[in-house]
């Protein structure tokens, strides 16, 4: 599949979606105004204890909204998409992909490209420019690349790891649960890693490295200490992402050669 092809299949999908401008508008707000609750649950809290961790209320929120913002740019393109693989691989429909003369895993990424990711893009971009304008961070050019190639591998590291449960729908059908867990190990980036024992800090780290999604980049740039990674580790933070993708992707490609319909 060419980038062309791989862009006319977004913008036509992005067309049909605008056909219904009005509950597209009204899902965006809706989703704005569930997340400014999950921000203010956080800073009420934080509100009471002052500090998390040695971590203020401006730090959490950038915290929290490098979380946000990648998990929109990865799941944009992969969640619905990954999701809707135990159906249509339960249903025999997904059959129909592999007589296409394209990737299917391209051609299902692109196909079920997510535009109701705007609201999750525009809540946490507006609280990631305000937390870094809060805390007086100028980011020197360095820093600002380092923060851009953490989103991208954020986003890579989500998209990574559905795909590989979607990958899983090949072998065992059903992956619904598999969805609950991740999203049960991503509750936990939404607070510093030192609040938690030494264990979920090794998790987070070296098993299921949801730290580097959010974490470790915002513990970079405000100087924070970390315990399981030292300072010149940073530089290869970015580097966790395009690793991630790439594994999950083999993964996929792999489990979809092994594929053998949906009564195989």
């Amino acid at each position: 599949m060419t980038m062309r092809l791989f862009g006319k299949l977004v913008f036509l999908l992005t067309k049909e979606r605008m056909e219904y401008r009005g509950d597209f508008i009204l899902a965006v707000i809706a989703q704005i105004i569930n997340y400014i609750g999950d921000y203010l649950i956080i800073w009420l809290f934080i509100r009471k204890f002052d500090t998390l961790a040695g971590w203020t209320w401006p730090e959490i929120a950038l915290l929290y909204s490098l979380g946000l913002f990648t998990y929109a740019l990865g799941a944009s393109f992969s969640f619905v998409q990954m999701r809707d693989l135990e159906n249509q691989v339960k249903n025999g429909t997904f059959d129909s992909i592999l007589i296409k003369p394209v990737n299917p895993y391209l051609y299902i990424v692109c196909r079920g490209f997510n535009l109701g990711y705007l609201a999750h893009v525009a809540i946490s971009g507006s609280v990631l420019i305000w937390a870094l304008y809060e805390l007086n961070l100028y980011l020197s050019w360095y820093e600002f690349m380092y923060l851009f190639l953490c989103i991208i591998g954020g986003a890579m590291i989500q998209a990574g790891f559905m795909s590989v449960i979607g990958a899983m729908s090949f072998i065992w059908v059903r992956t619904g649960f598999l969805f609950t867990l991740f999203f049960k190990f991503k509750e936990f980036i939404s607070y510093p890693l030192p609040v938690f024992g030494t264990f979920i800090q090794v998790l987070l780290t070296f098993l299921v490295p949801f730290a580097f999604i959010n974490f470790y980049p915002a513990a970079f740039l405000l100087s924070k200490g970390t315990a399981l990674l030292s300072s010149w580790a940073m530089w290869f933070v970015p580097l966790m992402g395009p690793v991630c993708y790439v594994l999950g992707y083999r993964l996929w490609m792999l489990s979809v050669n092994k594929y053998q319909g949906a009564g195989g």
